[in-house]
């Protein structure tokens, strides 16, 4: 029912309640106030009965002439729902793989991300450097400049990678490298807290289902490791490597145990960087901040000419991604359990450390080790392996019970006792 009533300053007011629609609208005339309030009235009676075509029709003057979107909401009608059908139903019919799988045009050509987030449907829409700008224009706490420079040292580590995409293995992986190469816990700790802020923002929004970071624990400044793999472990995982369904996965690992580079570096390699002429690499920015060389044993080499190729592509890039590398986790995994080699660490009945986990960065260790046990000075292997600092590098060398008998038998026939 419509009730139009006048008001103190000659006014007129109509309200409306109806079907338990409550609308309220104030006029210069009683006549106005009655027209509203009948067409109103007619549209309460109307939208209900209306079908999806007639419905879809609408634009959005009609909407408007109406009584607006709002009234259609009252009435149980979701204009936005009816006019997108076709394509609500295509986002549904979808499973959760195949919407993971969309690209950013893809999602624009379906109707765009509100519309997904209207189903509820997560899709990876947002990569790390944008959740960053986004996280960044809502900061209002104090040294933003400092905030912004903070979170640019992780916008270096994984740039325009979906957030979706990024799991915990990646961030541990990464902090792991970071202690090897010397930094201490309460600096990495402190990157962390940056790191899991940006997260927590991302979950907030919806972005992502969890935030990883809160999980991963940083170890103490005393952790080294000390696992590097024997002769047999080592001929073992080549042979596992070459029997591998990834077909490249031999070639890199050959490259890891005999240049000592990152897999991070190896992994950016594209075959523009190769020079088979003198049988280097170039690596134009390694995680301390500069370029550098590596150069290939010729075993190396004729693994890279059996898959040679021309162009700027990734020596090891993704089927599905060109544009990315391949993430080669679950082939090296693999590898790893055919040869033997635990990825956990192996427990004494007491609970501590009888064998740390195998993982490739221990490749690295390997290689320096290597180097340091057949007599290159400590300077010469820092080189080798881009290392800044020579206290870094003597975190890389480990050397076992036999070298160290070798040794002290070796200064004992010196000193001819």
């Amino acid at each position: 029912m419509a009730y139009i009533r006048p008001l103190a300053n000659g006014r007129f007011r109509a309200d409306i309640r109806m079907k338990c629609v409550v609308k309220n609208k104030t006029f210069s005339s009683e006549s106005l106030a009655q027209s509203w309030a009948d067409k109103i009235e007619h549209s309460i009676k109307t939208i209900p009965n209306m079908d999806h075509s007639h419905l879809a029709a609408l634009d959005d003057n009609d909407v408007a002439e109406m009584g607006g979107d709002e009234l259609f909401k009252q009435l149980g009608v979701d204009l936005y729902v009816v006019r997108n059908k076709e394509r609500l139903d295509a986002m549904n019919a979808l499973t959760k793989k195949e919407l993971l799988a969309l690209s950013t045009q893809e999602i624009e050509r379906m109707g765009g991300v509100e519309l997904f987030l209207q189903l509820g449907k997560r899709i990876r829409y947002k990569t790390f450097n944008e959740v960053c700008k986004e996280y960044l224009s809502k900061w209002n706490k104090k040294d933003f400049e400092g905030q912004m420079q903070r979170v640019a040292y992780w916008c270096n580590v994984f740039g325009d990678q979906m957030m979706t995409d990024i799991d915990k293995f990646d961030v541990q992986d990464f902090i792991d490298s970071a202690i090897d190469d010397g930094q201490r816990a309460t600096t990495i700790n402190r990157k962390k807290a940056v790191l899991s802020s940006v997260f927590k923002y991302a979950l907030g929004r919806g972005y992502i289902d969890s935030n990883i970071i809160r999980t991963i624990v940083i170890d103490d400044d005393t952790k080294q490791r000390d696992r590097v793999l024997t002769d047999e472990e080592r001929k073992k995982l080549i042979e596992a490597c070459k029997k591998s369904h990834w077909k490249k996965l031999h070639l890199l690992v050959l490259m890891a145990m005999t240049t000592g580079a990152r897999q991070g570096e190896l992994m950016s390699l594209r075959w523009c960087d190769i020079s088979f002429n003198d049988s280097s690499g170039y690596i134009p920015d390694s995680k301390n901040g500069t370029s550098r060389e590596i150069h290939f044993a010729p075993i190396v080499m004729t693994e890279l000419k059996l898959h040679q190729e021309v162009g700027n592509g990734f020596i090891f890039v993704s089927k599905r991604k060109p544009d990315q590398p391949l993430d080669i986790r679950k082939s090296f995994s693999n590898a790893l359990r055919i040869a033997k080699i635990s990825e956990k660490d192996i427990l004494k009945p007491d609970g501590s450390i009888a064998q740390e986990k195998f993982t490739f960065h221990c490749l690295r260790h390997g290689f320096c080790t290597q180097l340091s046990d057949s007599g290159k000075e400590l300077s010469q292997i820092a080189k080798m392996a881009g290392h800044k600092s020579l206290q870094t590098t003597l975190r890389y060398i480990h050397q076992d019970k036999n070298q160290k008998r070798k040794i002290t038998s070796e200064l004992v026939q010196a000193f001819g006792l």
